[in-house]
């Protein structure tokens, strides 16, 4: 293959001004702008760290909220195996003295987060845009440390549902707010990094969630479902603490006009250097936004489905999908799954902790492999190993001598999460969060949370059915299903998963507006 058809070469500046003419459109390139793109090219990651450390910080401090939705995915699944939960909220079952919550309410009970996730989605795109990230933040907070009281408190499984519906409404805004920011407010060196580092904090709510319950698991009393509840008032808690000093996001302010606002918040996350010069960064997002309105990108959840951005939002929808779609339903159901292999509870939780451990490690192993390997090789290629891994899972489900596998079946799994969380788990919020346009961020990535959230409720739905000894009774037959599901996200990847390592957002605006085709966005020649 010769040079000429590895990098296709782009149009000229005077070619694309023309083409931008002749539809009555015309973006000004200065001198700043172009100055700024070349320090975001130039730049390394460690004088990125060096340069923007306040604008870690707040990322850090202001993705936090993640934990709350890490913990509480894990938190319901797992209380089924709680004896004490199970007399709480189930029903006796025909062994005198054992009780067990049905599959129709822990079907109900686990729809109640991702359908208030759905609902929250879809308000964070018109909330969140005309009040500010940082307000958006506050009034979350605030509602939802009132919504966790009825948790708490529930004294009937329906109250129970309320509460998660409520708290999920909450959890859906946040999860589809927080990497908004964290793209709007990184440098394009540090941009996966802190993108990435969303899933550390799910996995991290997982990881104390499973923990808790693990302590909580020998206990009797109605405290060992009731205190995993109360722990969720410490992140809201901890986060009001500080956010009053979180900078609203500068790409907000510039959309709203608010220049001087957005240069002081450039300021503040940017240090005093000769590397980097303030109006510059300041000039490339005006630029940005200049470039998407001529490219007649409005704020609608309309516009997402218009023209070129019709084909962002598919992106973003399908990376964070596929997160289902490979069968991590079936992970998180791991304790209940090997409770009903015949596993004591106690050993069930510390598999489950073991497993969302090795989930921790491996997204902070990613933070070295995403930036050497970028966006598309890491996640296809993870995609394809959880595949293999989910339809052997569903093979020894068939095997004979099932007694003897339950441990292989457990061995798998865990390796099947560690996978997960080197590759799909963080290379999706990192997809999702640049893909889109600026001016449609956060209505795009509330439109991939719903579809997440829509298929997290199908999954929901039909894990327990699939798994429990009164209904389907698959058992590990399961992951031949979730496997096959799994292989037909691998083939949407390979022909519309482009890569975006490296691009700055106005260049994946020229790209986008251009059509580039999938495979050629990596060598492409702006």
């Amino acid at each position: 293959m010769d040079t000429q058809s590895k990098n296709i070469m782009a149009p000229t500046d005077d070619e694309h001004k023309v083409e931008l003419a002749t539809r009555g459109e015309h973006v000004e390139d200065t001198k700043d702008d172009n100055m700024a793109t070349e320090v975001e090219h130039n730049m390394t990651v460690k004088e990125a760290f060096e340069i923007y450390p306040m604008a870690v910080i707040w990322t850090v401090l202001f993705c936090v909220c993640i934990i709350m939705d890490g913990y509480d995915s894990s938190l319901m699944n797992n209380f089924y195996a709680l004896p004490s939960f199970q007399r709480k909220y189930g029903a006796e079952t025909s062994t005198p003295g054992k009780y067990a919550v049905s599959a129709a309410w822990q079907t109900a009970l686990n729809m109640g987060s991702p359908i208030g996730r759905v609902v929250g989605g879809f308000i964070q795109g018109p909330v969140a845009e005309p009040l500010g990230r940082k307000k958006t933040l506050i009034g979350c907070l605030v509602f939802l440390t009132g919504f966790i009281f009825i948790q708490f408190f529930a004294s009937s499984i329906e109250v129970l549902l309320v509460g998660q519906l409520l708290c999920g409404i909450m959890w859906g805004i946040l999860t589809s707010l927080a990497p908004t920011y964290a793209s709007e407010v990184c440098p394009l060196r540090l941009r996966d990094l802190l993108t990435a580092y969303i899933n550390l904090c799910w996995s991290t709510g997982q990881f104390i969630s499973i923990g808790v319950l693990s302590g909580m698991s020998s206990k009797s009393q109605s405290w060992s479902y009731q205190i995993p509840f109360a722990i969720q008032w410490i992140w809201p808690a901890l986060i009001l603490s500080f956010v009053y000093w979180i900078p609203e996001s500068p790409y907000w302010l510039v959309r709203h006009g608010k220049i001087e606002e957005a240069e002081a918040v450039l300021r503040r996350i940017i240090r005093k250097t000769d590397k980097v010069d303030i109006k510059d960064m300041l000039a490339l997002m005006e630029r940005t936004n200049a470039r998407e309105q001529e490219y007649r990108t409005g704020t609608s959840y309309l516009d997402c489905f218009k023209g070129v951005n019709l084909r962002r939002t598919e992106i973003s929808a399908g990376a964070w999908s596929v997160q289902i779609l490979c069968g991590l339903s079936l992970p998180f159901w791991a304790v209940f799954f090997f409770e009903l292999a015949g596993l004591p509870v106690t050993e069930s939780f510390n598999l489950g902790v073991g497993m969302t451990a090795l989930g921790f490690f491996g997204t902070c192993c990613s933070f070295f492999l995403i930036p050497r390997f970028g966006r598309r090789t890491l996640y296809l290629g993870g995609l394809c190993v959880l595949t293999f891994i989910m339809l052997l899972f569903g093979f020894l489900g068939i095997a004979p001598n099932r007694p003897s596998l339950v441990y292989a079946e457990a061995a798998l799994l865990i390796v099947w999460f560690y996978i997960y969380f080197l590759t799909v788990g963080p290379v999706a919020y990192v997809i999702f969060s640049e893909t889109s346009a600026t001016r449609l961020r956060g209505h795009t990535v509330a439109i991939a949370l719903i579809a997440y959230s829509l298929l997290g409720i199908a999954y929901n739905i039909a894990s327990p059915y699939l798994l429990n000894t009164n209904e389907a009774n698959l058992g590990a037959k399961t992951g031949l299903i979730y496997g096959s599901i799994s292989l037909m996200a691998c083939v949407w990847c390979y022909f519309r998963l482009p890569e975006c390592k490296g691009r700055t957002f106005e260049e994946l605006d020229i790209m986008f507006e251009r059509k580039v085709p999938t495979r050629q966005f990596k060598s492409y020649v702006l």
